[in-house]
């Protein structure tokens, strides 16, 4: 499955043959991703990324989640997806990366339009979640820019590299777009 933003921007599906290239990416930009997500430290090796990559797409499979890779000019630069994926409740979470050298240019902010629109459309979900630390200023501006409304606090809402980090909670519902 691709999703296409624009003339140099999509989204694909995540497979095998991307394995690989996460794996160089989290690689060259560990410094910039550590700081906010758990996984980063474990990716040593490309087994390590193709076992990843395997679980999303049997996640993918069975409907729990739809984990995308960010293309820009042919160029895998980050992942996307919609998480946890609750069907009887109609909710879902989104969660993004991207690297460091691409921040601040919006292409998260149209990636994130872009999967709103497959949760709300195709996944026919009711409730879109995003999460991030309350420190994580670039990642909380992305929630705040495309109009969620931040709920509050999750209180010690995730364990990071053996400490508890709080985090913000925001929501879009299908009738706010």
């Amino acid at each position: 499955m691709i999703i296409t933003i624009d003339n140099t921007l999509k989204l694909e599906l995540i497979t095998e043959n991307h394995a690989q290239t996460i794996f160089e990416i989290v690689d060259a930009n560990r410094a910039h991703l550590r700081p906010w997500l758990p996984f980063v430290d474990r990716m040593q090796t490309v087994e390590f990324a193709n076992n990843f990559v395997k679980g999303a797409m049997q996640r993918n499979k069975d409907g729990n989640e739809y984990a995308f890779v960010i293309i820009e000019n042919k160029k895998v630069i980050g992942r996307i997806g919609v998480y946890k994926i609750d069907n009887q409740n109609k909710i879902g979470e989104i969660g993004y990366w991207i690297i460091e050298g691409l921040q601040g240019k919006g292409i998260v902010t149209k990636s994130c339009k872009a999967i709103i629109d497959f949760c709300f459309s195709d996944l026919q979900l009711n409730r879109i979640e995003i999460k991030c630390g309350t420190e994580n200023f670039k990642s909380k501006s992305i929630p705040e820019k495309l109009n969620f409304t931040k709920e509050g606090v999750i209180r010690q809402g995730e364990l990071l590299y053996d400490t508890f980090i709080d985090l913000n909670l925001y929501s879009l519902l299908k009738s706010e777009v």
